[in-house]
């Protein structure tokens, strides 16, 4: 892995390695990723590559349906959420209890189901005719596969470089390669800082590790796109591209020359210029808060001012011939906090809109998306109260609003079923347009 990454960024990705490890030694022991292989063997590691990837068609975990889906279709489901978690923390006991449920008996279940498609062999002198093969016996033969244990942690220390390596892979299927943030690296371990308090429960027994609760909620409500970077990473051991040379490389230093080589995308971005608000990194983020059809690296800037004008602004976000979003950093207290929201292309600023969008970057990333697929925006120009609001209705939270008031003053709320209330100081506005469609760049296929 480490041979198709810059020297520079050999280390962040070596750091990574050990969760990486575990997670695939796991996962290529499915449905005993609970009780693993001590060895990573081949088949081990081409079935961890499979499952960690979703490489098999959605056969083994199927997706599920509900009105989040329709904002994020490409999200890991709350089966697959599950199983990650499963696979990247500390290593479980195996349940003693003998008696178990179809719930204990999920994963093993879905492999019998997988096997059982394929059990059959064609007739030779027929081949639309098949024979089906032996019977497989229940689940209840076999050893339960402990499918709801979530009981361990994701140790942090293990956890931290796999999101600072998400943070450098993010945008790779946009063009960008992690070269291209060697110049940034010191943003990048901020915002992974950042993106590690939001995995941080300190009411949990163990507030070293993420436990299967919080990981579960930030991956289903804040981070749909967290693992988008996996692909690039594990690059070399799932393409398809063949070696240019039946004679393999005569030492290794030759070996990681030929990977470099070989797994180059075959189509590069340019970054976007860095602005008063937005960098590489902060990119990043917010390509993992938004939905991962969302072209991410063509934007144009619209607006960029340390002040607010409401008038501007709202003219700007009044526009819907192409997709836009607002940044607005400021201070409460002493501590730094950026908002943003997110239009699609084509949506009314006003009355029903499908998938707008408000999110936090700092210091703690949130995402706040309507249930009702219901988002508006009102503007009130009057001497006294100036200020352009954004607001998305969740069913659980309430109304979420940003608003942004003419003294450049900030204001975020959640009100009904949650109150929160948070005033900050507007020191930068950013809004950005976003032409196009999104066209995915397979770099290793």
């Amino acid at each position: 892995m480490i041979s198709t990454f810059p020297p520079a960024l050999a280390a962040c990705v070596g750091e990574a390695a050990p969760i990486l490890h575990r997670c695939l030694l796991r996962l290529g022991s499915f449905p005993y990723h609970n009780d693993p292989h001590r060895i990573m063997s081949q088949d081990v590691l081409r079935t961890g590559i499979i499952i960690l990837l979703r490489l098999d068609g959605g056969n083994l975990l199927q997706q599920d349906v509900d009105k989040a889906s329709l904002i994020y279709p490409d999200r890991l489901n709350a089966a697959q959420r599950t199983l990650l978690f499963q696979s990247m923390a500390d290593v479980q006991a195996t349940a003693t209890n003998t008696s178990r449920n179809m719930e204990d008996n999920f994963h093993l279940q879905k492999a019998l189901d997988l096997i059982t498609y394929g059990n059959f062999r064609r007739n030779p002198r027929f081949p639309t005719a098949v024979t089906k093969g032996p019977e497989y016996p229940a689940a209840e033969h076999f050893p339960s596969s402990n499918s709801t244990l979530t009981d361990g942690y994701i140790p942090l220390k293990d956890f931290r470089p796999l999101l600072r390596l998400m943070f450098l892979t993010q945008l790779h299927v946009a063009g960008i390669e992690p070269e291209e943030f060697i110049s940034s690296l010191s943003q990048v371990e901020t915002m992974t800082d950042c993106l590690l308090t939001g995995f941080q429960d300190r009411s949990a027994a163990d507030s070293t590790g993420v436990s299967f609760a919080t990981f579960d909620q930030v991956l289903d409500k804040s981070l749909q796109n967290l693992f988008l970077g996996l692909p690039r990473v594990l690059g070399p051991l799932h393409s398809v591209k063949p070696l240019p040379s039946e004679k393999p490389p005569s030492s290794v230093r030759d070996a990681q020359v030929l990977l470099r080589e070989l797994f180059t995308s075959s189509i590069k971005t340019q970054p976007p210029p860095e602005g008063l608000i937005t960098n590489l990194p902060l990119l990043s983020q917010i390509s993992m808060t938004l939905p991962q059809d969302f072209p991410i690296e063509a934007q144009k800037s619209l607006y960029s001012s340390p002040d607010i004008d409401i008038a501007q602004v709202g003219t700007w976000m009044s526009m819907t011939s192409s997709a836009k979003i607002i940044l607005v950093s400021g201070k409460s207290a002493s501590e730094s906090a950026i908002f943003g929201a997110y239009f699609p292309k084509g949506s009314l600023l006003s009355g029903v809109a499908k998938s707008n969008i408000i999110f936090q970057l700092a210091p703690v990333p949130r995402v706040f998306y309507n249930s009702e697929e219901m988002s508006q925006i009102n503007r009130d120009f009057s001497a006294t109260d100036s200020r352009l609001e954004f607001s998305v209705k969740d069913n659980v939270l309430g109304v979420i609003t940003l608003a942004l008031q003419s003294d450049s003053t900030g204001l975020f709320t959640v009100h009904e079923k949650g109150d929160i209330s948070l005033t900050f100081d507007v020191d930068a506005v950013e809004v950005f347009s976003y032409e196009g469609e999104f066209v995915r760049v397979d770099t290793f296929e």
